[in-house]
């Protein structure tokens, strides 16, 4: 690879942020130095030199892996476990959007269905699980709040009866799309003990929220916000994408001022991913053109996005990395990074991101990693991603964490 990438640097006469790295975790690698007993120096010089990363890449990996550290000390991750929860339906599909959500105006006759369905799978997952400890519960989606006030207080009465609540180091409902937000639910989720939401805008640009299928307004976000504080939810993550179509640094830096005068508690900065699955890139196929911005535009935007959420106060606590990113061409591969104020990271995704935790996940479209940390490996369990074929064989979902775990 070392070799490759010389011959390529010199071919073209361009280099790489991220050097020949070519994995989605570069802060694992820079964990697992720091935890060998490198000293952060040292780190810096094999990352420069053995993966020939850039500077600020590497800065921003070894920041991320000591933060990582710290955050997660207190988690035994090998005997510990957490639990994902998935909720496949969202108010519109956005263009961007692989993941295996669906329209709630197609599926809202069968939601009780899927509710029923999932809470076998939870009281069933319950029993497998018995012995182990839970730290972290993520309900996720899709949009979790697309659930009616009395289905989010049946599947949350059902996680508790189930699992139990005490003990529980972060509980995150996602509670996502501003479009789907209303006092009710948010009434709803505060009777339990929910640690973290989120309010997710992805633009402050009512323009692009139309380009993009996103059915809410600026308003709306700015709305669900406030009454997710006024509810008493103290710790509210927002995310963001770079790279929308048709936006541009100045239209980002918008975001992130109108996002500043809300003043969330943590800030998930995205590139946009544009995926086989996607309605964008089925656009693109059929254009035979691309509609995002200019490659050379997107580490512009992302080192905007660092400097003025770290002017802010927020810190750098997770990154991944992503294939089929905006900013490929020219850039290769730029970064997710997760941004929080001291003591309001989110310790799932930072699980999750590292495979340091073993994750049950639930819901269609659920994938479960068994971490066996004493042969160093990973298994997985995929559930069906149709909702029609996971209400129907809810039972081979339940057999196969069966096998998984026994």
């Amino acid at each position: 690879k070392y070799a490759l990438y010389q011959l390529l640097v010199k071919l073209t006469g361009r280099t790489l942020p991220w050097g020949n790295l070519t994995g989605i975790r570069p802060a694992k690698l820079a964990m697992g130095m720091i935890e060998s007993g490198m000293k952060n120096t040292e780190v810096a010089q094999e990352m420069r030199e053995k993966y020939l990363v850039s500077p600020q890449k590497t800065a921003l990996a070894i920041t991320i892996a000591n933060r990582e550290r710290e955050i997660l000390k207190d988690i035994d991750y090998e005997n510990g476990y957490s639990l994902y929860i998935g909720i496949p339906f969202c108010p519109s599909i956005c263009l961007y959007c692989s993941f295996s959500s669906y329209p709630l105006k197609v599926w809202e006759k069968r939601t009780d269905e899927y509710v029923e369905a999932l809470c076998k799978e939870v009281r069933e997952t319950a029993l497998m699980m018995k012995g182990r400890k839970l730290d972290t519960i993520y309900i996720g989606g899709g949009t979790p709040t697309t659930l009616l006030p009395h289905q989010i207080r049946k599947l949350l009465d059902t996680v508790g009866e189930a699992f139990g609540f005490e003990g529980l180091a972060e509980f995150t409902v996602e509670a996502g799309r501003p479009d789907s937000i209303t006092r009710e639910k948010l009434e709803a989720i505060r009777e339990y003990p929910v640690t973290r939401i989120s309010v997710n805008p992805q633009t402050m640009n009512q323009e692009t929220l139309e380009i993009i299928g996103r059915k809410h307004t600026v308003d709306q976000t700015k709305e669900a916000f406030h009454l997710a504080r006024e509810l008493g939810f103290d710790n509210i993550n927002m995310d963001v994408i770079v790279g929308l179509p048709e936006e541009d640094e100045v239209d980002f830096c918008n975001t992130m001022y109108k996002i500043h005068e809300l003043d969330p508690d943590s800030v998930t900065v995205h590139t946009l991913v544009i995926k086989r699955a996607s309605r964008m890139r089925r656009e693109q196929m059929e254009r035979g053109g691309e509609i995002r911005p200019e490659d050379t535009l997107i580490p512009i935007i992302q080192k905007a996005s660092e400097d003025i959420l770290r002017d802010y106060g927020y810190l750098p606590y997770y990154m991944y990395r992503q294939k089929n990113k905006a900013g490929t061409t020219r850039n290769t591969n730029q970064e997710n990074v997760a941004y929080a104020k001291p003591g309001k990271e989110c310790l799932y995704n930072t699980l999750i991101m590292e495979e340091w935790e073993t994750i049950a996940a639930l819901g269609s479209g659920g994938s479960t990693k068994y971490v066996i940390h004493e042969e160093n490996r990973m298994e997985r369990i995929e559930n069906v991603k149709s909702v029609d074929d996971y209400i129907l064989r809810i039972d081979e979902m339940i057999e196969r964490k069966k096998k998984l775990w026994h």
